[in-house]
């Protein structure tokens, strides 16, 4: 029996937001007791992840009050949301749904009568909204929404009778309530972890939370475009309520008979994997025990394992750049600037924008004028892959598929293999609406995903979309994506690992400062420090920051950027990808 050392997913937290302020408009509390509390049933509790204890309904509270109570209840998950319940009567009291969805706001909620006899309305300004499966979504700035409710005399009291599904929290109560947590599912050659990330209560009920959402599949957006090894069309289950974890930290995941039909051994040791990967992510949980109506699933099947699937994958610490003086193509590391070997004489072809496979043995760039790209390898070969317009710079995929957009009215977006001179695949983005143009795209680590920033006229704004592919690899479609809040209008794109982005706008001149973003795929972000001139961004790690400049180059050191001190000048840094 082979043993392979654990691999946790690491996921970006989200930082606590500012609590609303209070106004003169009817508002939902902020605030209600906290108190620590042991996990029960053996479940793993995080240390840091405060208990609230909302109040029950006062003798005394009138309609208003019933609504800011009920909607204060909301920040206590425990017993299934018992303490909202107390202010729900009727048919509302079993048939609301806490967890279908939860609504972030960000500014002041009113409280507004509605038009029929008993009706109320909260408007919230909305920041994201989390669907029942632990999908966040983002909403624009400006984003409104109405919760509908009705209150009536119940035995001389008000008491909700009806309301929306779900529950409304604060930015900074859900910050405090909720954390993410990375679901591992696979690339379409099971080879790579694509982690999909969500946000779960942080209580006792997260394992098995978890542990579901995985069982039912993937994010809308990664349909498609990832693999799982448990069966989608009739889902998995558990054969009970929960996922028990042991005082020592042991989850233990028993799965119906039916989840595994037709799994041979590779399929199971895939199943048991993804539970590993996905669970123990969260603190506490120190094994997964998987097994199948009490029977336990074996670590390595008969005849051995699958090879050992790659988990957030780096580019390595070698760049590709462009030599400005020779118009060569070079290669950057720990400061020392050296030809790329094999390669033709690019000093005619004056290469910019450069993109370099993981193996550093295919190069693709464009022209100048950036209307041609071009594929170099280091058996000497060039060729010209694709001709357009306003070509965006390339993006390599770990299959070794070039990626760029001809900018304009329809954003064609074409891969082109590097390996053989075949014809670019055209690759459909049928969301794009009328008007909008893609500004730039680059694949992630896994070739699952892709970032893009897209022009609706008004503003650009950060996207990212799964990469379908066909039984032969070859990508053919973008799914509809999911939209992810940026401080400022971006203008590229880059991956900072499987689950992070870094956005910037591009400097008009010399002088003028701009903010990079860091951009979670968790939701939310963070700007750093201003820097001035930056035209390009490579990336290769969160230690490997590069911005660069008309006066250099310059790495991300803590908070600050510090300039760096080449061999020779270097231009268009690019890591791999």
């Amino acid at each position: 029996m082979t043993h392979r050392p654990r691999t946790v997913l690491r996921v970006t937290a989200l930082a606590a937001a500012v609590a609303l302020s209070a106004g003169a408009c009817a508002q939902i509390p902020q605030s209600s007791t906290v108190r620590s509390d042991p996990a029960r049933d053996g479940a793993v509790q995080a240390s840091d992840a405060p208990l609230y204890r909302p109040p029950g309904p006062a003798a005394d509270a009138d309609a208003e009050a019933i609504i800011r109570g009920f909607m204060l209840a909301g920040t206590g998950p425990q017993n299934d949301y018992a303490v909202a319940r107390e202010y729900l009567a009727g048919s509302a009291e079993n048939d609301w749904d806490p967890g279908r969805r939860t609504v972030v706001y960000s500014s002041k909620p009113t409280i507004t009568r509605g038009a029929g006899e008993g009706a109320y309305q909260v408007q919230v300004e909305v920041e994201s909204v989390v669907d029942e499966a632990g999908l966040r979504t983002m909403a624009p700035p400006g984003t409104t929404q109405a919760w509908n409710l009705t209150v009536q005399e119940i035995g001389g009291r008000p008491r909700i009778t009806g309301t929306d599904d779900g529950v409304l929290l604060s930015r900074s109560q859900f910050s405090q309530l909720y954390a993410p947590q990375a679901l591992a599912f696979y690339d379409p050659t099971f080879t790579t972890v694509v982690p999909d990330v969500r946000w779960f209560v942080n209580r006792s009920t997260r394992v098995t939370a978890v542990t579901r959402a995985l069982l039912q599949g993937p994010a809308p957006y990664l349909t498609g475009a990832v693999a799982t090894a448990f069966p989608l069309r009739t889902g998995g289950d558990l054969t009970g309520p929960s996922v028990p974890v042991s005082p020592e930290g042991v989850a233990s995941v028993d799965l119906t008979a039916a989840t595994v039909e037709g799994a041979d051994a590779v399929g199971r040791h895939r199943m048991r994997e993804q539970l590993r990967l996905s669970l123990e992510g969260i603190s506490g949980i120190t094994r997964v025990d998987v097994s199948v109506q009490g029977k336990a699933v074996v670590q390595d099947p008969a005849g051995g394992s699958p090879a050992p699937v790659q988990v957030d994958p780096g580019p390595g610490s070698m760049q590709v750049g462009v030599d400005p003086a020779t118009g060569q193509l070079v290669q950057f590391q720990d400061l020392t600037v050296t030809p790329v070997g094999g390669l033709p004489d690019l000093g005619a072809v004056r290469p910019v924008d450069p993109a370099m496979t993981v193996d550093r043995t295919g190069f693709a760039f464009l022209d100048p004028g950036r209307r041609r790209l071009q594929v170099a390898r280091t058996d000497g070969s060039l060729r010209t892959a694709l001709t357009g317009t306003d070509l965006t710079g390339p993006s390599v995929d770990p299959h070794g598929w070039v990626w760029t957009v001809e900018r304009g009215a329809d954003s064609r977006i074409a891969a082109i293999p590097v390996q053989a001179a075949e014809r670019p695949r055209v690759v459909t983005a049928p969301w794009l609406e009328e008007g909008e143009q893609i500004v730039d795209l680059r694949i992630g680590p896994a070739g699952a995903r892709a970032a893009l920033i897209v022009d609706d006229g008004a503003r650009r704004t950060l996207r990212v979309a799964g990469v379908v592919r066909g039984s032969d690899g070859v990508p053919s479609s973008l799914t509809e994506p999911m939209l992810l809040a940026t401080a400022e209008s971006p203008d590229l794109v880059r991956w900072v690992d499987s689950v992070t982005l870094v956005v910037t706008p591009v400097a008009p001149d010399a002088e003028t400062d701009v903010q990079p973003e860091i951009v979670p795929l968790a939701g939310g972000g963070r700007q750093l420090f201003p820097l001035a001139g930056v035209r390009g961004l490579s990336v290769g790690g969160t230690s490997s920051l590069y911005a660069e400049t008309e006066d250099g180059v310059s790495l991300l050191v803590g908070s600050s950027w510090r300039a760096q001190e080449l061999s020779q000048p270097v231009t268009d840094l690019a890591f791999p990808g």
